[in-house]
């Protein structure tokens, strides 16, 4: 039998959208409530430690720890957790657009401007660990609080815009834990190829450069590449192109017949072509939009 997949995702196009915020503080011995939530649950501990098993698997969330428990599991405990244990907790729901087909990766780094499906994708949280900023998070949650017990105009969506601003912020810093892990290693086959095409954006894609670049097969290096960032070399190659092509649209006078052969497109009407096919619009339109001197 398969287990059930425990972890809670987001999206970028959403924030998720709270429920409601508390405090608890134990006074004895305390079993976490057996039940089915239909929502998400946060749990942040700032005293003692919390015992919470989820569809089998069993947690211990120590002083200064964070636990995501998913909605649709079973939850329950045992009276193991410690008296006076202390922990914030947010329920929410995550809000996701049924008709919209959610990469499970986000974009490249490198990849800096708007491009149309630059939210459609979706993250993985954490589901249990110590974030970085433990000793400012207590403060924040206790502001979260105290703001949710306040009535004002738009208020459980500022909320909610504080939290998705957490969640992302105890992502990044857990993402950032592990990178300074693997630091020193060899950079990663997607990484040498992204520094290969960064420097290339002003030529034509040549798969046999790159393979005695990166000193790989080809095949392999697309097939790695297309597994790591969800999408082909050639379509990253093309996608930082057009960030070269926006940029000079912002930063000089180069009319589009100037840009595209600067770009190394050889034929202008072919240029914009794959500019309107990545943008949606031509590349004489997508200039009429900014704003310059």
């Amino acid at each position: 039998m398969l287990s059930k997949d425990l972890s809670i995702s987001l999206t970028a196009d959403r924030f998720p959208l709270v429920r409601d915020i508390g405090k608890n503080q134990t006074d004895g011995t305390y079993t976490h409530h057996d039940r089915i939530l239909d929502f998400d649950v946060f749990l942040f501990v700032t005293k003692g430690k919390m015992q919470v098993i989820e569809e089998g698997t069993e947690y211990f969330v120590g002083e200064m720890e964070y636990l995501f428990l998913k909605k649709g599991c079973h939850h329950w405990g045992r009276p193991l957790t410690l008296p006076g244990t202390t922990w914030y907790w947010i329920h929410f729901n995550s809000v996701v657009d049924e008709h919209v087909s959610y990469s499970d990766h986000s974009p490249m780094p490198e990849l800096d401007y708007y491009f149309p499906d630059q939210y459609q994708y979706r993250f993985v949280m954490p589901k249990h660990g110590t974030p970085a900023f433990h000793q400012t998070l207590a403060n924040r949650l206790q502001r979260l609080l105290e703001d949710y017990g306040k009535p004002r105009e738009n208020g459980m969506t500022l909320i909610s815009v504080q939290v998705y601003q957490l969640f992302l912020e105890l992502r990044q810093a857990e993402l950032s834990r592990i990178a300074k892990k693997t630091a020193g290693k060899p950079d990663t086959v997607a990484g040498r190829v992204m520094e290969y095409l960064t420097q290339r954006t002003e030529e034509d894609f040549d798969s046999k450069r790159l393979s005695d670049y990166v000193n790989l097969n080809y095949s392999y290096l697309s097939a790695t590449f297309k597994k790591i960032t969800g999408q082909s070399i050639i379509e990253a190659h093309t996608k930082l192109r057009m960030n070269k092509a926006i940029h000079l649209m912002r930063s000089t006078p180069l009319n589009v017949s100037e840009i595209s052969e600067r770009l190394g497109y050889r034929n202008p009407y072919y240029f914009s072509r794959v500019f309107k096919k990545v943008f949606g619009e031509p590349p004489s339109t997508y200039m009429s939009h900014f704003y310059k001197t």
